[in-house]
Order: structure tokens, then C-alpha cells, then sequence
């Protein structure tokens, strides 16, 4: 159950956490603004879509913070008897203890709620509320999958030493994509679906620009052709895979700088049935449209299957040990003795989730609408809460999104032993 706040601490919901300290959750419900006719009249659709990416991604590097451990939850919530979405958007805060949680989450207050001009968010005040959307439903087993870089491992024609097995980790390659199409298909979903944009800033790893830039190096020169061969007297063409890992380590070595966050995309529907495929692939290729680097994973064991769930419900990105790995043999996740210059678990793990502002801007798309389209989102019928210290500005209405989340199946206590985690 949730445990008291500290005075001071309402419309903030406390967690704690397994080493004894606690998280905060603060949200917001989310809604498009709409676009009134005469606004812009001397912009095209595609000035409009330029200027919403700006201003989301300056949004984005205003939140990032390195002065405790936070992520930002981005979850769509379809409803298939109305037709509409469900946005929020889901601040966790870490602290020591539960007023250390409730000041993080407080000074994180007001650069959450400095949304973009073509987003309107009311701050959910009511506890039970925060909760009924980190939890609207437990997802039943094979309904939960997550979408994550592609991991691609691959043997060689060439040897570097003694290796011959090489892996790469593609990236989000989509530059401002529209999230248009997976809005339209997650409203047409015929059961209860979450879509779920987990960030989590973080700086670069120590050493990280150095290893990436030494393995693009390893993996350049296995991409050239080599020396003649003795026996059959031609040159050793290059290894095409060589050339791919060293394109990605290469560009990663130069990206992977900095501020960065952690990155983790869930998708989830209500009742036992798998996921849509439908769904999953639509974000995929979104995201990652020139390279075909994402790719749905999906628990295999029910210890797997609770970690999945613990990632949604909880705001957690904890690690799935067999499908997140996805095709790299079981020999080459742990830590070698030796250095492994061609598939190093270390780099492909820190790899593995690791976005740059480009690919943050690209997965954390908040909702918009242009005039003629399909209203997609729900609208909130609660006030505005305008004060400076996110205080309440009165009580809150009952509209679409705002309930008590008292609903069977739905409650806190339902998952309370999924989440928060790592």
C-alpha cells in the first residue's frame, strides 16, 4: 500500500523502494490544443509539425536533471468504447527518504508543467488517480511486449584474434517522425491498450566514446579487404556485417555523448491475449524506419513476465535476462576474462537502451492534432492548475480520465509487489 506523505506532499503519490528509499509520482492528463481556424493561416502543416518537434525537444532538455535518479513516463491509454486516447504524462522521483522524494518531485514541478504550446496538461492532484494510470489493468501472460533496439549477432568471414563473433546494436533512426498512424491504430484497438515511453536521463558512461571508437576501428578494418591470401593468392574481400557494425559503432562513438537517457518502450493490452502485432511493428518501424533497428520482444518465462509488467506499472526499466539479449548466444552475455573486442557484453549492454537527444525526440512524441483529423485524444474536464507551486487550484472534475481508480483489477495493491524496482 501506499504510504503516508510527508505534510506538504499532496497530489503526490509515494512509493518505497526495496533498499528502503522511496519514489515520488507526480502526473499530468495531457491534451491536444486545438487549432483554431485562423491560427497560422500563413504556415503549411509542415511548418506546424517543425515547430511542434522544436518545442517538444527544448521541453525534453529542460527536464533533464542529473541531480537525482528520474524518469519520465509517456503512456497512451486507449478506450475501445469511446474511440479516444488517454494521455499522461508520469514524473518518478528517487529520494532517501519520503520527504527527500516529495522535494524532488516538487522542484521538478515546474519545468514538467512548461509544456509546449500545442499541448495543454492538467496536474492529476488525487493520489488514487496517479495510481489508476500507472496501473489500468495487470496485463495477463503474452500481453506485454516492449520495443527495443535490435540486437544483431553475426559469424564472421574474417578473424580479429581469436574471434570470429561479432554483434551490433542498431539505433532509433527516425528523424521527427509523426506518431500519427500509431495513434490511429492504438484507437481502433479492440481491447484496453497502454503505449508506454519510459525515459530516464542519465550522462554518457565513462569510457564509453573511447570503447566505441576503438571497436569502429576493429570493425573498419575487418571491412576492408585484406591482404592477399597465400594459398589461393587473391585479396580477402571485407566482411559485409564488419561494414554495418562499424557504420553503427562508429556513428555511436560520436553520438553517445553527454547528456543522454535511457530509453524503454512498453506495450501492453487487457486480458491474456498477445499483443497486436499490428501495433508493435507500426511503432517499430516508426521509430526506426531506415535500418529496420527495432524490434518487439517478448517475455518467454514468467519470471520475465513479472519484470515486463513491473517495467510498466512501476516506471521501471529493469533487465529481461533472455529476451532482451534476443539472438546473442548465452556465452557471450557474461563478462569474459579476456577483452572481446567484436561482441562485448558490457558495450552491447550499455548500448542496448541508450538514446541521444535525436532518438529521445523521436520516441517521446506528445499529442497533437491537425485540423480535419480524426479526434483521437480524450479532453480533460478538470481546471487548470496555474499556480507557480503546482499547489491545487480547487477540486477536480470527473471527465474522461479522472476517476477514482477504484475499479476492480485496477488498484495499487493489485501490483504492489511489481513495482518500483531499479
Amino acid at each position: 500500500m501506499a504510504e503516508a506523505a510527508p505534510e506538504g506532499a499532496r497530489g503526490v503519490l509515494l512509493r518505497g523502494a526495496p533498499g528502503g528509499e522511496s519514489w515520488a509520482y507526480i502526473a499530468f492528463s495531457l491534451s491536444p490544443v486545438p487549432l483554431p481556424g485562423g491560427l497560422y493561416p500563413e504556415f503549411s502543416e509542415a511548418r506546424r509539425r517543425a515547430d511542434r518537434v522544436a518545442a517538444e525537444r527544448t521541453w525534453l532538455a529542460a527536464l533533464w536533471t542529473d541531480r537525482t535518479t528520474a524518469r519520465w513516463d509517456l503512456r497512451f491509454i486507449s478506450d475501445p468504447a469511446s474511440g479516444r486516447i488517454e494521455t499522461v504524462v508520469i514524473a518518478q522521483l528517487y529520494g532517501a527518504d519520503p520527504a527527500a522524494a516529495v522535494r524532488a518531485a516538487r522542484d521538478a514541478l515546474p519545468t514538467l508543467a512548461r509544456l509546449p504550446a500545442h499541448v495543454t496538461g492538467v496536474r492529476i492532484e488525487d493520489t488514487a488517480e496517479i495510481a489508476r494510470v500507472l496501473a489500468p489493468f495487470v496485463p495477463g501472460w503474452g500481453a506485454i511486449a516492449e520495443i527495443r533496439k535490435r540486437i544483431t549477432c553475426r559469424t564472421l568471414t574474417r578473424l580479429w584474434g581469436a574471434e570470429r563473433i561479432a554483434t551490433a546494436v542498431s539505433r532509433f533512426d527516425a528523424r521527427d517522425p509523426s506518431w500519427e498512424r500509431i495513434w490511429s491504430q492504438l484507437a481502433a484497438e479492440p481491447r484496453r491498450t497502454v503505449v508506454s515511453v519510459c525515459l530516464e536521463p542519465c550522462s554518457a558512461p565513462a569510457g564509453l566514446a573511447e570503447s566505441l571508437t576503438m571497436r569502429a576501428q576493429a570493425f573498419g578494418t575487418l571491412a576492408a579487404p585484406g591482404p592477399p591470401d597465400p594459398l589461393y593468392g587473391g585479396p580477402v574481400p571485407g566482411d559485409p556485417f564488419a561494414r554495418e557494425a562499424h557504420a553503427l559503432y562508429d556513428a555511436a562513438s560520436r553520438r553517445y555523448t553527454g547528456r543522454l537517457h535511457r530509453a524503454r518502450i512498453s506495450v501492453a493490452v487487457e486480458g491474456e491475449a498477445p499483443v497486436s502485432d499490428v501495433l508493435t511493428g507500426l511503432i517499430g518501424h516508426t521509430v526506426a524506419p531506415a535500418g529496420s533497428g527495432a524490434v518487439a520482444v517478448r517475455p518467454g518465462s514468467g519470471e520475465e513476465h513479472q519484470v515486463a509488467c513491473g517495467n510498466l506499472l512501476g516506471v521501471n526499466r529493469d533487465w529481461q535476462r533472455e529476451a532482451y539479449w534476443q539472438e546473442v548466444p548465452a556465452f557471450l552475455r557474461a563478462p569474459s576474462r579476456g577483452q572481446l573486442w567484436l561482441s562485448d557484453p558490457g558495450t552491447v549492454t550499455a548500448l542496448a537502451d541508450l538514446v541521444d537527444a535525436d532518438e529521445a525526440a523521436a520516441v517521446f512524441r506528445l499529442p497533437h492534432e491537425e485540423p480535419g483529423d480524426p479526434e483521437l485524444f480524450a479532453l480533460s474536464r478538470r481546471q487548470p492548475d496555474t499556480r507557480p507551486d503546482g499547489a491545487s487550484a480547487g477540486d477536480a472534475g470527473t471527465g474522461p480520465g479522472t476517476g477514482t481508480g477504484t475499479g476492480a483489477g485496477t488498484g495499487w495493491a493489485d501490483w504492489a509487489d511489481l513495482g518500483p524496482g531499479g
